[in-house]
C-alpha cells in the first residue's frame, strides 16, 4: 500500500477512490486548515520543475552531491504539502470520474511554457472537484478559459487522450485534495520530466505495473513508442517486449496499445520487491 492510502483512503480500495479527498471547502478554508496543507486550493501553487531553480542546476554542473541532495528534498517535501501527482491507469480514472463533481477542461501550462502552444490548441487538462467553481480568480492558470463537462463528455475526452499516448495523472492542490488531472507526456510534461530527469520524487507511481506474457506477445513493437517512463524497450534476442517492472509507473498506455492483449495490468503489491517501490 501506498503512503498515500495508508493517510487518506480511509477504507476506499485506492486514496483517489475517497470522495473526501475531493471535497476541499470552496469559500473558506479555516486557519489550521491552512498551516496543515501549505496553501489554499491554489492551482497557481504549484511544484514541479518551477521549484528547481539555477542553484540546483548549477549545483548538477559542478557535481555537487550534497547541495543537489539538499535541495531534491526541500523540492520533495513542497511538493508533498501542496503539490504532487499519482500516475493512474485509465480504469481508475474512469472511476474517479464518477466520483468527482465538477469536472472542467483547461489549457496545459507544462505545454504552454514547453511548446508555446495557443490557447485553442492545448485544453488537455482537467480541472475537478469544487474549486473549479472560482477558477477565475486565477486568470494565469486558467487561460483561455474553462470548459465544464458532463462525467460522459469527461471520460470520452480522456479515452481519446489515453489512445493518442498521454499519461493519465491525478494531482493534489493542498494535499490530501485532488484537483487536477493531467494528461500529458515526455518531454513536454514538467512531472514526468522533474521525475525522471532528475531523480526528485514529484511524480509518484501508481498502484499497478505491466506485465508481458511472452506466450501471447508476437514482437509487433506496437507498444514500444507509448512508454514515457524509459521501462518499455524490445528484446531482438527474444523478439519480445520487455518491461522494467522496477521502471514502469503504471499508467498501462502499453496494455491498451497492444493488439494482441499480451500485456496486463497486475498489482505492485503482489511483487514483495515491488510493493515498497512508489
Amino acid at each position: 500500500m501506498c503512503v498515500w492510502c495508508e493517510r487518506y483512503a480511509d477504507g476506499y480500495q485506492r486514496w483517489y477512490f475517497n470522495p473526501a479527498n475531493y471535497a476541499r471547502r470552496l469559500y473558506k478554508v479555516r486557519k489550521e486548515e491552512e498551516e496543515a496543507s501549505g496553501a489554499e486550493a491554489n492551482p497557481q501553487a504549484a511544484g514541479g520543475m518551477a521549484l528547481l531553480t539555477r542553484d540546483f542546476l548549477e549545483a548538477l554542473d559542478r557535481n555537487d552531491h550534497d547541495a543537489i541532495a539538499k535541495m531534491k528534498r526541500q523540492v520533495e517535501e513542497i511538493s508533498q504539502t501542496v503539490h504532487f501527482g499519482q500516475v493512474v491507469t485509465l480504469e481508475d480514472i474512469l472511476k474517479v470520474v464518477d466520483t468527482i463533481y465538477p469536472i472542467a477542461i483547461m489549457t496545459c501550462a507544462c505545454r504552454r511554457s514547453m511548446l508555446g502552444l495557443p490557447n485553442e490548441e492545448n485544453f488537455t487538462c482537467m480541472g475537478m472537484g469544487p474549486g473549479m467553481y472560482k477558477w477565475e480568480r486565477w486568470p494565469e492558470t486558467y487561460r483561455g478559459g474553462i470548459q465544464f463537462l458532463t462525467p460522459d463528455e469527461a471520460k470520452d475526452i480522456v479515452i481519446q487522450m489515453n489512445k493518442r499516448g498521454l499519461v493519465q495523472t491525478l494531482f493534489t492542490f493542498g494535499t490530501p485534495y485532488l484537483a487536477g488531472i493531467c494528461n500529458c507526456d515526455y518531454p513536454d510534461c514538467s512531472a514526468i520530466r522533474t521525475t525522471v530527469d532528475y531523480g526528485i520524487h514529484f511524480l509518484w507511481k501508481g498502484h499497478q505495473v505491466a506485465r508481458v506474457d511472452n506466450e501471447l506477445c508476437n514482437g509487433c513493437t506496437s507498444c514500444i513508442h507509448r512508454c514515457q517512463f524509459k521501462a518499455l524497450s524490445f528484446s531482438p534476442t527474444q523478439n519480445k517486449a520487455y518491461i522494467d517492472l522496477f521502471q514502469c509507473f503504471g499508467c498501462g498506455l502499453c496494455a491498451t496499445e497492444c493488439p494482441q492483449e499480451a500485456i496486463t495490468m497486475v498489482e505492485r503489491a503482489s511483487f514483495p520487491a515491488l510493493a515498497n517501490v512508489w
